[in-house]
């Protein structure tokens, strides 16, 4: 039998939040619910997918009184290790279920993360697992899966570096769902939640903040950058930090907000990021949201937020972007933090 260790622990899932990631929630459990045709989500790097496909699980998985695993593809595993495959014991070849035909045969359910970080070859091994007749075999051994077997992938597409296209044949088994960055006010709701979760200390970054970073990294990422919710709630930890460091202490706005140059510009700018609204509308500069961010920013200083955006926004990193321009991204974000 498996480890228990490759078992899902169900108290460890975190919670979906945001009406996106709900949505997709409810669709996916419909079909796993249903039918046994294995689920298939793929979207861009960071948005949600494998809380989705936790949650998915967990539900199936109290519902059906069944375990849930959970594995993660690369490149060096192999049928034996992943699936059924025969191993040394005792002197002698001994056929050993993997995590895969372990959860077969107890009707569970099964999220196969990364899928895109495998090798083809690999993928290729579930076909037969895929099919209505759902088996695997390896010499006289063949298992079929029970009835309440079900399996979920999720993965990236080919686009980012390190992701491999899928088999034809492995395609057209799958049921697949795109799952997109979520909406900017459920980006929001999920920031929040890693920075409870991540952060031991007291959170005192206001929201007029937390919208202005999240917004600012909608503007930067694409499919080449992709920056995700996770790049903005490092930028409110660090923030938070800042913040805590200097005590809350009561300093002036800086003048940059108030006669710096072009600083009616970039109040627009802040109030875009802030408000939402385009910042050409925006007729009311004084807005207390927009003066809540000056008084943070003065504070922790400007300098120090640059910092911070840069260090969460990848910028020292030497990120993979195959044929785009690094350095010219690098330079788009510098400029366009404040």
């Amino acid at each position: 039998m498996t480890d228990f260790k490759t078992q899902l622990d169900l108290g460890q899932v975190p919670t979906v939040v945001g009406k996106d990631g709900m949505e997709l929630l409810e669709r996916c459990y419909g079909v796993l619910e249903h039918t046994r045709w294995p689920i298939y989500i793929v979207g861009p790097s960071g948005s949600g997918k494998s809380i989705i496909a936790m949650n998915l699980a967990k539900r199936y998985a109290l519902a059906k009184n069944v375990p849930a695993y959970y594995v993660q593809l690369s490149p060096e595993q192999t049928k034996t290790s992943l699936i059924l495959g025969l191993r040394l014991e005792n002197g002698s070849l001994t056929v050993k279920n993997g995590v895969v035909a372990d959860c077969m045969e107890r009707g569970g359910v099964i999220i196969v993360d990364d899928a895109t970080h495998s090798v083809q070859e690999i993928l290729l091994m579930f076909n037969s697992i895929l099919d209505r007749t759902s088996v695997t075999a390896i010499g006289d051994k063949m298992i079929y899966a029970h009835e309440n077997f079900r399996i979920v992938f999720c993965a990236n597409d080919s686009r980012y570096a390190g992701n491999v296209k899928l088999p034809q044949s492995f395609a057209q088994r799958l049921v697949s769902f795109y799952f997109d960055y979520p909406a900017a006010t459920d980006e929001l709701l999920i920031v929040d939640q890693i920075v409870a979760e991540e952060c031991k200390a007291p959170v005192l970054v206001p929201v007029s903040v937390k919208r202005y970073i999240i917004e600012l990294m909608r503007e930067m990422r694409s499919n080449t950058y992709p920056l995700s919710v996770r790049n903005a709630a490092i930028a409110v930890v660090l923030c938070n930090l800042q913040l805590l460091a200097r005590g809350q202490e009561q300093v002036a706005v800086d003048a940059y907000f108030a006669n710096g140059q072009n600083a009616e510009s970039a109040k627009r700018y802040m109030a875009r990021r802030i408000l939402g609204v385009e910042a050409e509308s925006v007729l009311d500069l004084t807005d207390e949201r927009i003066e809540e961010f000056e008084r943070f920013v003065s504070v922790i200083g400007i300098d120090n937020f640059k910092q911070i955006i840069l260090q969460s926004f990848m910028y020292y990193l030497d990120v993979d972007l195959g044929f785009y321009d690094l350095q010219m991204v690098k330079e788009k974000i510098s400029s366009s933090i404040i």
